[in-house]
């Protein structure tokens, strides 16, 4: 199990998903230039933290994509030996990919509490989902590649 490189490749896919999804980074930030607000948008939530107070709003469905993609992930590690259901999958999981990307994008488009006079970036955190899709693209790229090495095994016999 070990030795085959899409299950280092789905571990990367699991480890990534709950770093995401555990840790408190930030992939969006935006700051009022005339104001002390400022806005974090996280993984698990967005914060707001303005001179009167703080507060934070979970973001839900941002955080059931991103544990999906990791039950996902541990499922293709587990299901080494059936490679049409990995395939399967690890197939399934590019969209789940795809959601998490769409919905941090809109949850960014969400934030206008500045109103022209702040500045909005993202951080670095938000290239991490494409990594995500990185590596399950190599994971299907070697059970593809398993699956070819199995078949000509099967035209030798």
């Amino acid at each position: 199990m070990i030795q085959r490189p899409q299950t280092l490749f789905f571990l990367a896919i699991v480890a990534i998903s709950i770093m995401l999804a555990f840790s408190d980074t930030a992939y969006f930030e935006g700051q009022n230039e005339t104001t002390t607000q400022q806005v974090s948008v996280e993984y698990d939530e967005t914060k707001l933290t303005a001179e009167e107070g703080s507060s934070s709003e979970a973001n839900t469905y941002l955080l059931s994509f991103i544990l999906a993609v990791a039950c996902l992930g541990l499922a293709g590690l587990v299901l080494y030996k059936n490679r049409k259901i990995q395939l399967l999958l690890a197939s399934v999981n590019y969209l789940l990919i795809l959601g998490v990307i769409i919905m941090m994008y809109m949850y960014s488009l969400r934030i206008n509490y500045f109103e022209g006079s702040g500045s909005q970036s993202f951080t670095f955190f938000a290239l991490l989902p494409i990594s995500l899709l990185f590596f399950n693209f190599l994971a299907v790229r070697g059970i593809k590649k398993d699956e070819r090495l199995i078949r000509s095994m099967d035209r030798l016999r």
